[in-house]
């Protein structure tokens, strides 16, 4: 009868990926009191990852429901992979930042005439990671005659085989592990360094999340970027980066932070990233060599229901081709198959890829024909490397910054073609994709032509304009005028 037995139990199966099992400790936990914080959305969580969609709209509706009842029922991230709307989103973050109560701390003076601005970046994930890939160009890129900046590290400890740790480490003017630190300890030291922009990078991400740090204010300026692409919920943080794909102008109302509008996308892309010279076969990749390959290679929880059925109904169409996804857990690649048959479609024409190395993975993903991106979550870091080898991206746009990630992706390489607005639209279009090889081949050489063209891959020029944002940020607080929003 112990309900956080059951819960810390299915918590540590979860993160040993035995989803079942952890899945099962949850409903146990659920039976003792279905009223318990968070704990449906532990369990909508665990069956997204396990791609286990048994009354998954009927848990979403209850969901809602609670959230609108302002109780504390999910973590703000499940919010992000299950709903396309920016209220519930902003709804579930309120609600969750309460537990860290009210800053009453004070601030060092603020030193108007200082050579450098002090930025400090905050994360779990300076490692081999998304984020930590993603950044590396972007803090190589700052300007040190202008910036100094540090690197507070709060992540699991690094393999030391770990070579994007070490070249993380080294573009920063001080690296400090502070996971043995307390918030406020942390708050604190920030201060005393002098510290004069706090950079959040994993916000509500991960279990590894420490917001309280930004709650007790740990610089005069607090941002939310990248990590976490949906609003903090909290009056401690000042500014979110984003563009005007991602946050449109009638969405501000739902993020508690000031807009900072990058001119392009809002997500920094490396310039140049490492593609293996190996050249796969379909063969080898166990594809088939005449058909149409439809791929997608997000991560199995964001796919839904809603956008499987759409998948289904391609293949049906067309049955000269085969959907190629990742392989992620045993659990979503079973369910998978078990619902494309049920459906009536032969589970052999959906092809799981093994876990490779990254600049492996680049070069293999040219053997596929049309990437479907899925819906709310869109692809992030995945779309701009599945761009970045001339491969289309079909995507979906919605409401909530998750379901417009790809868009914004899309938009800055001047391909608004491949950005559709409805799954009725999603489908007629990818349906033509897939019959049309002119069409195709035009697509594909337009996005080579375009990626010279584009600023997505600028890394360089995306770090001026971040440091344009950060001295606009700084000469208002120092002239102590109100906080708005900023468009660079």
């Amino acid at each position: 009868d112990s309900i956080n037995g059951y819960i810390f139990k299915a918590h540590i199966l979860s993160q040993l990926d035995r989803l079942e099992e952890a899945l099962d400790n949850y409903k146990n936990a659920y039976i003792i009191n279905p009223e318990h914080p968070l704990l449906l959305g532990y369990i909508v969580h665990t069956k997204s990852k396990g791609c286990n969609w048994k009354d998954f709209q009927k848990d979403i509706e209850t969901i809602k429901l609670n959230l609108e009842n302002e109780k504390k029922v999910s973590i703000p991230f499940t919010a992000l992979t299950i709903f396309d709307s920016p209220h519930f989103q902003k709804k579930a973050s309120e609600i969750w930042v309460k537990q860290f109560g009210v800053n009453h701390r004070k601030l060092n003076n603020f030193i108007k005439n200082k050579k450098k601005i002090r930025i400090a970046y905050f994360s779990a994930d300076f490692r081999d990671h998304a984020v930590g890939n993603t950044i590396i160009g972007m803090l190589e890129s700052h300007d040190k005659s202008k910036f100094e900046i540090y690197g507070f590290y709060f992540g699991e400890s690094v393999n030391e085989k770990d070579l994007i740790h070490k070249k993380i480490v080294n573009t920063f003017d001080k690296f400090i592990n502070i996971k043995s630190m307390t918030d406020s300890e942390i708050a604190d030291l920030s201060l005393e360094l002098n510290i004069d922009i706090a950079v959040d990078l994993t916000t509500h991400t991960g279990t590894e999340s420490r917001f309280g740090i930004f709650t007790q204010r740990c610089a005069p300026i607090q941002l939310n970027f990248l990590g976490y692409p949906g609003t903090s919920g909290s009056k401690s943080i000042d500014y979110i980066i984003a563009d005007k794909t991602v946050i449109p102008k009638n969405n501000q109302k739902f993020y508690s932070e000031k807009i900072v509008y990058m001119p392009n996308s809002y997500h920094p892309i490396e310039s140049i990233k490492k593609i293996s010279e190996k050249k796969f076969s379909r063969k080898e990749l166990n594809l088939p060599e005449e058909k149409f390959i439809f791929c997608c290679f997000n991560s199995h929880q964001k796919i839904t229901p809603s956008i499987f059925n759409i998948w289904i109904n391609l293949l049906k169409k067309n049955s000269n081709s085969v959907l190629w996804l990742r392989e992620f857990n045993k659990y979503s690649s079973k369910n998978i198959k078990l619902e494309a048959s049920k459906k009536g479609l032969d589970e052999k024409r959906i092809i799981f890829a093994k876990r490779l190395p990254l600049h492996e993975h680049l070069s293999r993903i040219k053997n596929a024909d049309l990437f479907l991106d899925t819906f709310p979550y869109t692809a992030h870091s995945t779309c701009s490397d599945v761009l970045r080898i001339g491969l289309p991206v079909l995507t979906c746009i919605g409401e909530s910054f998750t379901s417009r990630v790809s868009a914004s992706f899309l938009n800055t390489m001047m391909l608004p073609e491949l950005i559709t607005t409805s799954y009725e639209e999603y489908e007629k279009l990818a349906n033509k994709i897939a019959n049309n090889k002119n069409y195709l081949t035009n697509l594909k050489n337009k996005i080579l032509e375009n990626k010279s063209k584009s600023s997505l891959y600028d890394i360089k020029l995306f770090t001026k304009n971040l440091e344009k944002a950060y001295f606009l940020m700084f000469e208002k607080y120092i002239k102590g005028e109100e906080n708005n929003n900023i468009e660079i």
